[in-house]
Parts: C-alpha cells; structure tokens; sequence
C-alpha cells in the first residue's frame, strides 16, 4: 500500500447507516466544527457515534456484546459507509494518495453469522490495509479520548494511571515512541538471547576446544619425541660409528705396537742366534784345543804339569761357553716363545680388526645426515632412547586427526568470540538505543503533560473547580502513568475516580481534561457523548463555552457532541437531530448560527 500526506487531514462528510442498530437507512452529514447530535433518549443518537466508529473498524461495542448483535432486528446484515474528502489540496496532492478519486469510501459489512469484512472504495480490504490508513491520520476510534461513548466516564475514572497515559499517547500520536521502546526492547531481548545463545556455543566450543587443544598438545608432544627418537636413532649410529672406528684406530695401534715388539724380538733373537754361533764356535774351538792336550798328554811330547794348568783353563773356558751357549738357547726360546704369544695376539686383534671393520660398514651404510660435533657414547644414547620411548608410551592413544580437528575448532572459537564480541556492541548499542528513546519518550510526555495542565487547570477553574496532572513512575515506562487530581468547592485535591466525586464532577473534570487534549490531538473525526448527563445547567453552560472555544480553535476538525438536553446557543453549529418513528431511527439536519 502507498503511503499518504501526513500534512493533511482525512475530514469526514458523510455517515449512511443501513441496517444498523435502529437505522433502517440514514444518510447524515458530517461537517468540519461541531456537530451537535440531539433527540429524545432511546431515539438512536449514540447511535450514530456507535456507527462511525464500527465503520472505522473498531471491534466491541459497549451496547452489544458482539457486533452482529448492532444489526437491525430482523434483517441479515448491515452496512457502514463512511465517506472522506480525499480532494487534492493547493499542493495538487491528495489525503490517500493511493485512491485516485476525490472520495475515499471506507464500508464495513456486519453479517449476523459474525462474519465481517470491509471495502475501500468498493473494493475488498483487509482490517489492516483500514487501520494503516487511519491510524497515519491518528483516527483510532478505539480510543476513548478521541471517540468517548456514553458512559465512558465511569470507565476513564476507573482507569489506573498507566492506562490512561497510554490513551493519552495514543490521542495525540505519540504511541510510536512506546512503540519505539517496545521494538528497542524486543531487539535488546533478541540481542540478550543471542548474546547468551553465542556465550554457551562459545564455552561448548572452548570445552571441546579445551579436549582438542590436549589432544593436539600430546600430537605434537609426539611428533617431538618421535623427531628426538629418530634423531637419537641417527646419532646412536653416528656414535656406534665412532665409537668402532675409535676401537678399530686403538686395535690398529695395539697391532702396531705388537708388531714392534715382534720386530723386536726378531731382531733380539736374530743377534741371539748370532751370539750362539760365535759361542759355539768358540766352544768347538775350545773342544778343539782339549783334543790337541789329550792327544798330546797320550804321546807324553808335552810338559804334563803345563798341560794340566792348560786343561783347566781351558776346561774352566768350555764350562763358561756351555753356560753362556746353553743360556743363549734358553733365551733363545724365551723370545720364541713371547714371538709366538705375540704372533697369537696380532692374528687375534687383526681378526678382530676385521670384524670391527665389518661391522663400520655395516653401520657405514645406516649413517644419516651430517656427522656430529659431539655425540655421547652409545650407551648414553640407548637409555636416552628407551626414555623417549617410555615417553611416548606414557602419551598413550593420540589422534592423527587432532591438529586438524584442533584448528577447526580453533577457527570456530574465534568466530564465536568475533560474534559474541559483535553481539556485546549490539547490546550495548542497544541498551543505549532504549535509553535514548526512554528519555526521548520522558521529555516528551513531561512537555506534553505539562502544556495539557495549563489547558486543564483553565478549563477547572471555568468549571467552578481546580485541578492538577502529575506524571508518576516516570522512571519506569511500563508502570508510568497519569493521575488526575482535582478539588470542586475548595477542598483539597484528591485523586480522580470513581469513588470520590460525583457524577457531576466527574463529568466536568473529564470534559476539562479531554478539552485540554484537543490541540495535541492529531484526528480529524471526535466524539463525545453526553459528557454532561451529570452537569446542573451552569456546569453544563461552561461545558459548552469550553467545547465552542476548542472548536474555534482547532478548524477542520469534525466533533460530534450528543447531548441529551437541548444545548446553549452555540455559533455555526450543525445540528443532528434524532427521533424515532415505529422503531426505526431517523435523521433531520439543522443549520444554526
């Protein structure tokens, strides 16, 4: 639906009744200024305001209690029509932009199975696509300030202040601003709820994030003390390697060693067998030199006593040469013997060389990577391993899929931690939203309230009274509220209800009140019906002078005023009157001036 000027009002001109209530058909004309509707009582005068406001759709009417019991007895359906001045202004443009003729034609059907429906400009429409119209030009004929039926005073007085504010909003407007915090605060409860949804996805994620980033530790835990046991693996090679090389270097110098010692042996009994020769060539010489004194002792040609001084010495001379041959061979054995005992030692070791130069190029073919500077012995090493593999043990079963999971996690955390982060401003920007808009809305019904009391204690003290709006509760929108103090006769102020003052006084202080309204209050269309019931004749004279003043002073609005009396003079008047005839209402129109 198009949206309409705001600048301008939606005035109605013409009410027809069909069917409805004791109206068999009546065509009344509505006019800009007041519209007094007069008549006998029971002639059908309330219900023209009853009328106006069905037709505006409200839905309950305080003389039925469902609205197909409004339809004329006997008959199966009624009709409301109201019909609004929708011509274009000095502007060129129209009230309801969206209708293109001159008249907008608003029809309300009430069937008696309880079927309702409406029509705009004879076309069907929702009760919606109705109240978007109306209520853009404030008409909500369900507010008693704006449309008070008969015998709504009793009712208004027995409102508590939070109502009535809220009627108060609602007449002249300002319902958006409730409405404004009303939305303020359903988003904030959004919010909050999304703030505490996202909190606890936050700590289910920080939780499992928590289990993960444990899981994901002792990977990693692992995977170190796999790298340390593969590099210990390495190293144990690199130190076995050295560690045969280092044995294989000190067999080789053992070898070495060996062999000189065997080299010099070999040349100690090379220089033995030499001695040996020369002793036991001495000896045989010595053997020589005893035969010639035998043989010459046996032909007695020498001198015997120079013979047997010669044996001795020479005897004593063979006797050293045995000694010294016989030790020469003893030594001689000795040092073969060590040669041997060396040779045994040298075929050891250099087997041993062999093994060892075996095993380096086995373990030569294992080596990784580059040599260390310094590696600790094997044995060092095989219990820093067997340490390491305790380690690992100790780790227990570990998830390949951890550091994946742990980062997916890890991303959804910190998604959740940006969102909540997110939500918290929005909070915050919200909760400063809703105070804004409360101070927003406290401001303006303070000024509101205040601009409407001088209007009300002027219009007490013409209705012979004194009175005083007070705003309560201010802190708080939802028990804000309005209460009405008023005192007849000098007494002190008392509190507005239905209890304390009388009829009459009810009567004048509601009508003080709702003339005080009158120029806050945005609808074209009001109705008031016999607000003065109660009031003796002077009261009821005042009344008037009030009514004709706001009249005055609120041009092109329509006010239709049922009074069940005939009223004071009153200029450029429109006068509705109401009989009955055979039980069916009927409408006469009178200009007075």
């Amino acid at each position: 639906m198009e949206t309409v000027e705001q600048e301008k009002r939606l005035r109605l001109k013409e009410v027809i009744l069909e069917n409805f209530m004791s109206y068999r058909y009546s065509k009344i004309t509505i006019r800009p200024g007041l519209n007094l509707i007069l008549g006998p009582n029971g002639s059908g005068k309330s219900s023209i305001l009853w009328g106006i406001s069905v037709g505006l759709g409200q839905s309950r009417s305080g003389r039925a209690e469902k609205l197909s019991d409004l339809i004329r007895i006997g008959e199966d359906i009624a009709r409301v029509t109201l019909i609004f001045d929708n011509s274009p202004g000095v502007d060129g443009k129209r009230p309801v932009s969206f209708v293109r003729s001159d008249e907008l034609v608003i029809t309300r059907y009430l069937r008696r199975d309880g079927e309702y429906w409406s029509q705009i400009n004879y076309n069907p429409a929702t009760k919606m696509e109705v109240d978007e119209i109306l209520s853009f030009f404030g008409i909500d004929p369900s507010n008693m300030l704006i449309m008070m039926h008969q015998y709504m005073i009793e009712e208004f007085a027995s409102l508590d202040p939070s109502e009535k504010l809220k009627l108060v909003e609602g007449a002249i407007g300002l319902s958006g601003l409730r409405d404004n915090i009303k939305a303020s605060r359903e988003r904030l409860s959004k919010i909050v709820s999304e703030e505490k949804a996202v909190e606890a996805l936050l700590n289910e994620a920080r939780e499992t994030l928590e289990m993960w980033r444990a899981e994901y530790e002792k990977l990693v835990k692992r995977r170190e003390l796999q790298m340390l046991h593969a590099e210990l693996n390495r190293l144990l090679k690199w130190s076995v390697f050295n560690q045969l090389n280092g044995e294989k270097l000190r067999i080789r110098e053992r070898i070495s060693k060996i062999e000189e010692r065997i080299d010099r042996g070999n040349k100690i009994a090379s220089r033995n067998v030499e001695k040996a020769e020369k002793v036991w060539n001495s000896l045989n010489k010595a053997r020589m030199k005893l035969k010639g004194i035998f043989f010459k002792a046996s032909e007695g040609k020498a001198d015997v006593e120079g013979l047997i001084d010669e044996y001795s010495k020479l005897d004593e001379e063979i006797t050293k040469l045995i000694r010294k041959y016989v030790k020469l061979n003893v030594r001689a054995e000795v040092i073969k013997y060590r040669l041997r005992e060396l040779e045994a030692e040298r075929r050891r070791l250099q087997e041993k060389e062999r093994s060892i130069e075996s095993k380096i190029n086995e373990v030569k073919g294992q080596l990784e990577g580059e040599p260390p500077k310094e590696v600790d012995l094997p044995d060092v090493i095989e219990k820093k391993i067997n340490d390491c593999i305790i380690q690992i043990a100790s780790l227990g079963t570990v998830s390949e899929n951890a550091e994946e999971f742990y980062k997916n996690y890890l991303k959804v955390y910190s998604d959740l931690e940006q969102k909540v982060k997110v939500v918290v401003e929005n909070r915050m920007a919200a909760e400063d939203e809703l105070k804004e808009r409360i101070e927003i809305w406290r401001r303006k019904m303070m000024a509101v309230v205040e601009k409407i009391n001088e209007g009300f204690k002027k219009n007490m003290e013409t209705m012979g009274g004194t009175g005083d709006l007070r705003l309560v509760n201010m802190e708080d929108v939802d028990n804000a509220g309005l209460v009405i103090f008023v005192s007849f006769g000098g007494g002190p102020l008392t509190e507005f209800n239905v209890y304390t003052q009388s009829g009459g006084e009810r009567s004048a202080t509601v009508v003080s009140f709702l003339m005080a309204l009158q120029s806050l209050v945005k609808s074209s269309i009001r109705g008031i019906d016999e607000l003065d019931v109660h009031m003796d004749p002077l009261m009821r004279k005042r009344f008037f002078q009030i009514l004709s003043e706001v009249v005055r002073e609120n041009p092109g609005v329509a006010y239709l005023c049922i009074t069940p009396g005939t009223p004071p003079p009153v200029e450029d008047a429109h006068i509705i009157v109401v009989q009955k005839v055979q039980d069916e209402s009927r409408v006469l129109e009178v200009e007075q001036s």
